[in-house]
């Protein structure tokens, strides 16, 4: 495979690099209370007290309106880009059924696993209680084979989000277990005639799919490079945070003790720290393309044959919903009309301004709203400007009338190429009413520096923060109420898609340059090559939330470090801890 290829290049380049060093402390106000412990520390809360995780359930509203939806997680054989391949599926499809809720409503998902392997549910982007977050081992026990678990929490965020199994999760999602979710405000802000939803997913070809398959039939996960957490022993519960018994094994076979598999040797060198704005860099269009050699088709929802069609009129004003449940980074435009994005991460923008020949890097876990209306000429064009061809000739849809696809005149490839990326730090104007936001220069409780790297290990690549590899990383420790400041630098060669688990953060800075437009709010940040960023959240979801890679093979492979309330307690059986 062409990552095959990348790999052995980049070891012999790491080979003249200096081993890494120690890792970048954690950085607090308040004095330090927080011990070396990973990925959880013994940390009291108010009072002294301690609550286990499990104890974070939600607060019902009386009356509230109840929408009851069930998954069924079970094995079907798709066909898709004309390849037929075992999948594994909620509800029969990849993706998932749509999910819709009212803002307001009470969300209960009850999911049923006929699967052969457990798996859990994460609500992405959605801030549900702590309890209900859908991580094995941190947040709940996996759903075993032929096991049932309900979910419950209140849509209070109208927005765009989407599910997905959180236990292997690069196996598990890569097979098929995702789908996408819509929460409906009460005052739409941008309300459109036409309202879609699009989930594009890389696939693997069938050898591949097998491979996976047989890597989660041996009970851990073990596809990834550095074979993800699958070497993890038992850590037995922490409910009291005894000692944090157990905690040496963990280290030792995922960690960066002496004689750890997985402790890093060298270091793969990064590109100098960007100054160019959204002009892409040579870095960012190899970066783009790292991985497009692992799979063997792109879809849009089950589709990759670049013939989708969603019906809509000349004159209709359209929503696309635009979900990426893929490790990869796209670039994707509309052809045809000019377009505006109403929303990130479900999150709406202040005074969109409409863009023509702009391309979207839609990043992994990323969820890009955009709007449009249909031409006079019967259809606009959904279209991908990717550095690989079967991404190009597949990542399309037309939104228009029936027979749009024979109308259409495609775009040069050099030509899209050349076309500017979109700025999100520079677009939009004002605030939304109410929409309160931080400041670079104001008061933060915690100062937390977070620098991403890429090494080899005796297992092969594995993906660090501050020079350490998950699950020996100390938490991120913060008290109910604070803010929190993070210093994001990207010193690899590899796009790292940054998601938090339970919050929203706002964007402050993009390579040491304040935003200028409309504040962002985003809970998934797409960090490429040399990118430096600061962002700001909140402390005001109490729990235990992993803050991750979303390329789930970094994720995998140690790119993952946990957001700990201090007084919240992990009750549940660490070695069952998955990405």
């Amino acid at each position: 495979m062409r990552r095959a290829v990348k790999i052995g290049t980049a070891l012999g380049a790491a080979a003249v690099v200096a081993a890494l060093g120690g890792a970048l402390a954690v950085r607090e106000l308040r004095p330090a209370t927080a011990s070396a412990d990973a990925p959880l520390a013994r940390v009291p809360g108010p009072h002294g007290t301690y609550t286990p995780v499990s104890a974070l359930q939600p607060q019902v509203p009386k009356g509230a309106r109840i929408d009851r939806y069930t998954l069924t997680a079970e094995y079907r054989t798709l066909t898709i880009g004309g390849e037929t391949l075992r999948a594994m599926t909620f509800n029969g499809t990849a993706p998932g059924p749509l999910l819709v809720a009212h803002q307001g409503d009470v969300v209960e998902v009850t999911v049923h696993n006929h699967l052969s392997a457990p798996l859990t549910v994460h609500w992405h982007g959605i801030p549900v209680p702590g309890a209900e977050d859908g991580v094995p081992g941190v947040t709940q026990n996996p759903i075993a084979p032929g096991g049932s678990y309900t979910y419950t929490f209140v849509a209070k965020e109208p927005g765009t989000y989407w599910y997905h199994s959180h236990d292997n999760s690069f196996e598990e999602v890569g097979l098929g277990l995702y789908g996408a979710i819509v929460v409906l405000p009460k005052h739409p802000l941008y309300p459109a005639q036409r309202d879609y939803t699009l989930v594009l997913h890389e696939w693997p070809n069938a050898s591949t799919a097998q491979a996976m398959m047989e890597s989660l039939s041996s009970g851990r996960s073990g596809f990834s490079p550095a074979g993800g957490m699958g070497g993890m022993g038992g850590m037995g519960g922490m409910g009291g945070m005894g000692g944090m018994g157990g905690m040496g094994m963990m280290a030792s076979s995922g960690g960066n003790t002496a004689g750890g598999s997985n402790s890093i040797q060298h270091v793969l060198p990064g590109p100098p720290l960007q100054q160019n704005g959204f002009a892409p860099t040579a870095e960012d269009f190899a970066a783009l393309d790292e991985m497009a050699g692992m799979y063997g088709a792109f879809a849009v929802n089950q589709n990759a044959d670049g013939n989708t069609v969603l019906p809509a009129k000349p004159g209709d004003l359209v929503r696309l919903r635009i979900v990426n449940s893929g490790n990869m980074t796209h670039l994707l435009t509309i052809v045809g009309a000019p377009f505006r994005v109403v929303a990130l991460d479900g999150h709406d923008i202040a005074n969109p301004g409409w863009l023509k020949g702009v391309l979207l890097p839609v990043g992994a876990a990323e969820r890009y709203d955009i709007e449009f209306r249909v031409p006079a000429s019967g259809a606009a064009y959904l279209v991908s400007a990717d550095p690989d061809a079967t991404a190009r000739a597949e990542l399309r849809a037309a939104i228009g009338e029936p027979g749009a696809w024979s109308a259409f005149q495609p775009v040069p490839a050099a030509t899209l190429e050349r076309e500017p990326w979109f700025d999100f730090t520079d677009y939009g104007r004002g605030r939304l009413p109410g929409e309160a936001v931080f400041r670079l220069h104001q008061a933060y409780q915690v100062r937390y520096g977070m620098k991403l790297t890429v090494g080899m290990s005796m297992n092969g690549m594995v993906y660090a923060i501050n020079g350490r590899v998950f699950p020996n990383i100390p938490p991120i420790v913060v008290h109910e109420g604070d803010a929190v400041i993070v210093h994001i630098v990207n010193d690899s060669p590899y796009i790292h898609p940054m998601h938090l688990h339970g919050h929203d953060f706002q964007v402050l800075t993009r390579d040491g340059r304040p935003v200028k437009g409309s504040p962002i709010f985003l809970d998934t940040l797409d960090v490429f090559p040399g990118e430096s960023y600061d962002i700001a959240f909140r402390a005001d979801n109490p729990g235990l939330w992993m803050f991750h890679c979303h390329d789930l093979e970094h994720a995998a492979a140690g790119m993952d470090v946990m957001v700990q309330y201090a007084g919240v307690t992990d009750p549940y059986p660490m070695n069952e801890m998955s990405e």
